[in-house]
């Protein structure tokens, strides 16, 4: 073999040498696709805030995780600030980057995840601790304002997943919200009294006294 390398011509051996380095570097660092491009960007912007930082060769947790931990506990406008300003840049950031992408970039676990988790807590918190009644009941402390989030990441869950993913969340939230109190004793097993209102109510019924409800072209 090293025979055959010493007779080459000098510019044959130059090409190889070259093609070989070539093959060497893109099989170690193959190009990127443009989605993977747009997902690089797509947690730099997000990086402190969905992704975790790093400071000084320490890696910093990302801020939604206490953020929804405080909106959960306070359950209240000013407690879910920081929380929803991060669920707002993730879905406006993700509905900036192009649509062929957006369903890689939603499939990230933790975008995925806050998408998941957000819409589902913001369903509940509007919901409250029973079935509340139709109409402006059923938004409950959120605001204009947050309804719009909400319906924006309805926007991106349903583009990015598909609407049956979306209808498949909701029924899965549809089946942890609370019903009406009974106005009888309660039967063994209810725990607070209240059973769940998938057990007592029809899924329209559901719908329309739900988050789920809202007419999103009135909140863009």
């Amino acid at each position: 073999m090293e025979n055959f390398i010493k007779s080459l011509p000098k510019p044959v051996l130059a090409m190889l040498v070259i093609a070989a380095a070539l093959i060497f570097f893109v099989l170690n660092d193959p190009p990127h696709t443009v989605c993977q491009v747009q997902a690089d960007n797509f947690r730099d912007a997000l990086k402190g805030d969905l992704f975790p930082a790093t400071v000084n060769k320490n890696k910093i947790p990302p801020l939604i995780d206490r953020a929804q931990e405080a909106c959960q506990l306070g359950n209240s406008s000013g407690s879910c600030l920081e929380y929803f300003n991060i669920l707002r840049k993730t879905a406006r950031d993700l509905k900036n980057f192009s649509s062929e992408c957006m369903s890689e970039l939603a499939g990230i676990p933790e975008v995925r995840r806050a998408l998941t988790e957000g819409a589902t807590l913001m369903a509940k918190m509007a919901w409250g601790s029973q079935a509340p009644e139709q109409g402006m009941a059923r938004f409950g402390w959120l605001q204009e304002s947050e309804i719009g989030l909400f319906c924006l990441m309805k926007d991106v869950y349903s583009q990015s997943f598909g609407e049956e993913a979306w209808k498949t969340l909701r029924g899965n939230i549809y089946k942890e919200l609370p019903g009406e109190t009974p106005r009888t004793t309660p039967s063994v097993g209810l725990g607070n009294g209240i059973p769940k209102a998938v057990d007592t109510m029809a899924e329209n019924e559901i719908w329309a006294r739900s988050l789920f409800s809202v007419r999103c072209e009135n909140f863009r």
